[in-house]
């Protein structure tokens, strides 16, 4: 899989500067307050945040900026779902996503959207690292932080937040576009909301550092990770990891997360395995210089011996470069271990049909669909193999018995419509195309599709009732997401293109 190469990193770190700018108070619950309702509702309703962390997020996609790897992102919910559990919110709450960038930093959006770099996965040494990032943000989330500052600050409204970070989306990570929204949108913003937002950060961390514990990771981790990134600046100068600009780190705010870490001295510490190949995974996706990628693990292999790890990465590298034969020497051992894991088996069978192993291959995955019957990344694994080997009717028996897997994966959905287009069969190829952009929020091409094939395939009349009723629910859903004039505007530049 292929990914952009645009890598605006500024853009990100203003974008999370912009959004904990307009951030909040503490809880009632961490001051034992009575609870007398969330006083953000007033201003800005739940829906009213899924609202602009949809927009964003479809614009993420529509710009390349998120990496649609389905084993990264499964393994970032599932570390957000154990964190989850220990918050007041379901983990249906949050969504997460890999950002294709090398910079070191994490954000997150209104409506439980949280973005994680793939550079700061690298940077980070160990899983309880990277959840106490993750906690951090997600407790921004259940604060509603954002809500609450734009609640506090008078003339901003809910429209208005959504069109700064539209606005600085679609400058296109241009660090003048991107300033310009950014100072029109907070030009109101007084001292009493700077000191908001250190408020925010280490209510954050409080409530970060708590979950941490509580879901079994290492509660020194957060304050751990800050020092490094504290260490790297001192090192290279002027020049701050990106995490320092968007989150601000004192003296004060240290000493206060290493005294709470202190409460949590006997957290029982489970960390996966599955964190250090994911690590790998996240370099290797983030990378455009495969060359200079190889030479690095060859170095860290001589440096630190074989890992499972960086054989894991090595072997990514070399199925990136072609090398096949060399891959599947260096995961063959690891898939043969017990119990077994996801990322060997699909690395290896990628690596067997790359070389033309077609049979081994088809083993291998129907040997991990029994043993990881809910991975999606299994199943359309799964599919794309079976989509190689022309099969095209298997293909779609397999993914039409998986109704949550295609409410999800807008790659099911592609998958279904060219298998549609492959067998002549017009009405579903459009159907189910339009449902793929739906699921990337992309609702000016869904809308197009859809018309473009009412106007001038030949249809039958069920099709025709079909997609007319999907044409019908798109343009509705176009309208709650954004709003009957931009979505007008969608439509029509995605007309011209």
């Amino acid at each position: 899989m292929t990914f952009s190469s645009h890598r605006p990193a500024r853009f990100l770190v203003l974008l999370m500067a912009c959004l904990l700018t307009i951030s909040t108070l503490a809880s009632a619950r961490d001051y034992q307050l009575p609870s007398i309702g969330q006083p953000a509702d007033n201003y800005m309703s739940p829906a009213e945040e899924q609202k602009i962390g949809l927009q964003v997020v479809a614009q993420l996609l529509a710009r390349h900026l998120i990496i649609e790897d389905t084993q990264l992102r499964e393994y970032l919910t599932s570390v957000g779902a154990r964190l989850a559990g220990h918050t007041d919110a379901d983990a249906s709450a949050f969504r997460f996503y890999p950002i294709d960038s090398s910079q070191i930093n994490a954000f997150a959006l209104p409506g439980g959207y949280i973005g994680v770099n793939a550079g700061l996965i690298t940077e980070t040494d160990n899983e309880s690292e990277l959840a106490g990032v993750m906690g951090h943000e997600m407790a921004h989330v259940t604060q509603r932080h954002i809500a609450r500052q734009i609640e506090a600050t008078s003339g901003m409204g809910w429209a208005t937040a959504a069109a700064i970070l539209v606005a600085a989306i679609a400058g296109g990570g241009d660090p003048d576009a991107l300033s310009a929204a950014v100072t029109a949108g907070v030009s109101n913003l007084n001292q009493q909301q700077t000191n908001f937002t250190r408020a925010h950060e280490f209510e954050a961390d409080r409530i970060g550092i708590r979950t941490m514990a509580e879901s079994g990771f290492d509660p020194d981790a957060m304050a751990s990770f800050f020092e490094k990134m504290q260490r790297r600046s001192r090192l290279y100068g002027n020049q701050l990891p990106d995490i320092l600009l968007s989150h601000p780190v004192s003296n004060t705010r240290m000493a206060e997360a290493e005294t709470r870490a202190r409460d949590y001295a006997n957290t029982n510490i489970r960390e996966s395995d599955t964190y250090a190949l994911m690590k790998e995974r996240a370099r290797v996706l983030m990378s455009k210089q495969y060359g200079e990628l190889l030479r690095y693990y060859e170095q860290r292999r001589r440096d630190e011996g074989d890992t499972p790890a960086l054989d894991y990465g090595y072997a990514l590298t070399l199925l990136q470069l072609g090398r096949s034969d060399d891959a599947i020497t260096l995961l063959e051992p690891l898939a043969a271990q017990e119990p077994p894991h996801a990322a060997y088996s699909l690395a290896l069978a990628q690596a067997r049909r790359q070389s033309g192993q077609t049979r081994q291959a088809r083993e291998l995955l129907e040997q991990a669909r029994t043993a990881f019957p809910d991975s999606a990344a299994v199943k359309l694994d799964y599919a794309e193999f079976l989509m190689d080997t022309g099969d095209a009717q298997a293909v779609r028996s397999f993914l039409l018995q998986d109704r949550a897997l295609l409410e999800q994966s807008a790659d099911a959905q592609q998958m279904l419509a060219r298998v549609a287009g492959d067998q002549g069969n017009l009405g579903e190829a459009y159907y189910r195309q339009a449902k793929y952009y739906e699921l990337r929020g992309a609702y000016g091409p869904a809308i197009n599709q859809l018309r473009t094939a009412l106007q001038t395939a030949e249809l039958n009349a069920f099709d025709k009732a079909r997609l007319r009723a999907l044409l019908d629910q798109m343009v509705k859903s176009c309208h709650r997401a954004w709003s009957e004039r931009e979505c007008r505007e969608q439509v029509t530049a995605d007309a011209r293109y």
